[in-house]
């Protein structure tokens, strides 16, 4: 048992670091107007701020109560680290269909005990749903299939 959750602090110090990135990029970058002509720099500061406030809020308890040694767990990390990468490299010469279901099973082994049809039965579920959602709803431009052979 440690003397601080450090879990907390640093999951909490994270969030303020990231809402307060991207409230004061929002707020450099683009123009906050007021509050009755609002800019397009409000949403994203108002949220920005809103984040960096909750994850001060998680964080400060941290320092006031003991908890566990933080243990990292490497498998997730890396499965998921690479569903993205599988993603990023099937995007363009495989499609959207099958870069999102590629993605969706390798991801799915981040934790240790998935059936593989479970996998397969929630990778095609999600690409269904994408092609769905992107190509059918909102008729993006991204190829379903590219087949390179």
């Amino acid at each position: 048992m440690l003397d601080r959750d450090y879990r907390d602090i640093f999951t909490g110090l994270a969030l303020a670091l990231i809402g307060g990135f991207a409230a004061l990029y929002a707020a450099q970058h683009y123009s906050l107007g007021t509050v009755s002509r609002m800019g397009p720099a409000m949403v994203p500061v108002s949220l920005g701020v809103i984040l960096a406030g909750f994850g001060l809020s998680i964080a400060i308890p941290g320092f006031l109560k003991k908890g566990d040694a933080i243990v990292l767990p490497f498998r997730p990390f890396l499965v998921i680290s690479g569903s993205i990468l599988a993603f990023a490299f099937t995007i363009e010469t495989l499609g959207l269909v099958p870069a999102v279901f590629l993605t969706v099973v390798i991801a799915t082994f981040a934790e240790k005990r998935v059936p593989l049809v479970s996998a397969l039965l929630l990778g095609a579920s999600m690409a269904f749903l994408t092609w769905a959602i992107f190509i059918l709803g909102l008729g993006l431009p991204i190829h379903s299939f590219d087949w390179p052979f």
